[in-house]
């Protein structure tokens, strides 16, 4: 039974693909151990895709020629939002571990399915939390903000999405290549009107160039950070830097897993969301009793979440059992519980981050709730 993956195995994003494909692997590698999915074991497919929104594309055809039911992917939201129409056409599963552009909420629909789901929040509920820090009297009660984010469609989106959100003033709008050799001129834009404070949108591993040139600079105001960039060694200039956080919280399952990966001490941001991501799959097909993408796309909602009984990570023997005796199932995952909505995506906690003497200090935990209410609890 065949499964892929698109992944940024080279390049930039490298370290948090290397660390998605083993737990890809050990997702497969759980469900083997138990059977496998009707008693077929899952091989996975697992192709670079450098980060690349082309390069995906054309990898994503080498899987369709392995004749995949679902993959895992892609990593970075271009690359998810190319990715999303062509796997809808073809009716083939595609669940992201880490794309968070608002726009995919709507993406991958075909003949009344969804085909793209993700184990990770939109960017509208991010969007929230950075504005929450830079409004809120309890942060920095800012009356003027300048967007700083990553040329790209995450970058984009959660630009857009924060413009909404926010009450202060918003006084500069700008978006970076970290590639650049020089970030005089960017800096430049950021500042040229004295916003109060800066909100960051990046990923991990293309945010240092520009904050090292910020340090630099003799700008001195509150930064909050994307989610993912608080890891490893913190340089002394993010002292008072806030973040918006995926919640950290580690689960039984989330212990569970790093117990079965001997070989990772720390799993990188979002790799723990493709464990999530295989295994969703695998328990929809089984489920629905038929190993396809139509399949998977019309019950991986309801295994996430509802009244079913409970699996977690490495439970697909219970998966089946629970299954055999025509019971429903809820899967707790690695990053959460993981619970879909309609549109396919969870509604995460989210935590307020600040660097404080060189530590990650956790200021206040904003749970689902929070964001179904429209931000009023």
């Amino acid at each position: 039974m065949q499964f892929g993956a698109l992944l940024p195995l080279s390049g930039a994003l490298a370290p948090l693909g290397q660390h998605g494909k083993r737990m890809v692997e050990q997702a497969a590698s759980d469900v083997n151990a138990a059977g496998g999915i009707r008693g077929n074991d899952v091989e996975v497919t697992i192709l670079d895709t450098e980060a690349n929104a082309e390069t995906a594309v054309e990898q994503y055809g080498t899987l369709v020629d392995r004749g995949v039911i679902g993959f895992v992917g892609g990593l970075v939201s271009d690359a998810s939002l190319a990715l999303a129409p062509e796997a809808a056409s073809d009716e083939i599963m595609e669940v992201s571990p880490a794309s968070t552009a608002p726009q995919l909420s709507t993406a991958g629909r075909a003949n009344g399915r969804k085909y793209f789901g993700r184990t990770v929040p939109s960017d509208g509920t991010q969007a929230v939390v950075m504005a929450k820090v830079v409004d809120d009297p309890l942060y920095i009660n800012a009356d003027s903000v300048a967007l700083l984010s990553i040329d790209n469609s995450f970058g984009a989106g959660l630009a857009a999405a924060q413009r909404e959100a926010l009450d202060a003033e918003v006084v500069a709008d700008v978006r970076y290549d970290p590639s650049s050799e020089s970030f005089d001129d960017t800096l430049a834009d950021v500042f040229q009107n004295d916003p109060d404070a800066v909100t960051f949108t990046s990923v991990s591993g293309q945010e240092r160039g520009i904050l090292d040139a910020y340090s630099q600079s003799e700008h001195d105001v509150p930064w909050v950070l994307s989610a993912g960039m608080f890891g490893g060694d913190l340089p002394s200039y993010y002292d008072g830097f806030y973040s918006a956080s995926l919640s950290s919280a580690r689960t039984q399952a989330y212990f569970e897993l790093v117990r079965r990966l001997s070989d990772i001490d720390q799993p990188r941001a979002y790799s723990v969301n493709a464990y999530d991501a295989l295994f969703l799959m695998a328990c929809a097909a089984e489920q629905a009793g038929e190993a396809s993408g139509p399949a998977i796309a019309e019950t991986i909602q309801s295994v996430s979440g509802g009244s079913g009984h409970t699996v977690s990570v490495g439970d697909f023997g219970r998966v089946r059992s629970l299954t055999e005796a025509g019971r429903a199932v809820n899967y707790q995952g690695a990053s959460g519980s993981v619970d879909l909505t309609a549109n396919l995506e969870p509604l995460s906690s989210y935590l307020i981050e600040r660097v404080t003497n060189g530590s990650v200090e956790s200021l206040e935990l904003l749970q689902s709730r929070f964001f179904k209410s429209g931000g009023n609890q």
